[in-house]
């Protein structure tokens, strides 16, 4: 009788970014390499030191994500992260943002396509 190999199964996310951060306690001062994707990028708030510990609050900048600082900060890098304690900022709704955005990514697709078939056209024609 054969005996079956069990398979480890490990999910796959993209990587977008890697970010360094240094701990700010004052007899720690590690460096800690922060790996994120695109979902943790947009609720990231903060870091846990590896070596002491500490939790440190943090936000993402331009720098960090130069390629997807755009996309990040029009579909609201703040839209998806909770509430922390004592802010007193309203939350935004991010659905109108998105729908919004659907909306003029559907009009501008439609745009090209239909410049795309007139393109086409001219060069049979021709």
């Amino acid at each position: 009788m054969k005996q079956r190999k069990q398979q480890l199964g490990f999910p796959r996310t993209v990587l977008l970014i890697e970010i360094e951060r240094r701990c700010a306690a004052e007899r720690c001062n590690e460096r800690n390499r922060i790996g994120l994707t695109k979902p943790e990028a947009h609720a990231y708030r903060g870091f846990t030191c590896a070596r002491c510990e500490r939790w440190h609050d943090d936000v993402l900048s331009e720098r960090d994500v130069p390629d997807w600082w755009e996309e990040l900060a029009v579909t609201g890098l703040h839209a998806l992260r909770p509430p922390a304690e004592g802010d007193d900022q309203p939350t935004h709704d991010a659905g109108e943002v998105v729908a919004r955005m659907s909306a003029a990514w559907r009009t501008r697709a439609a745009d090209t396509a239909f410049a795309a078939d007139a393109a086409d056209a001219e060069t049979r024609g021709a």
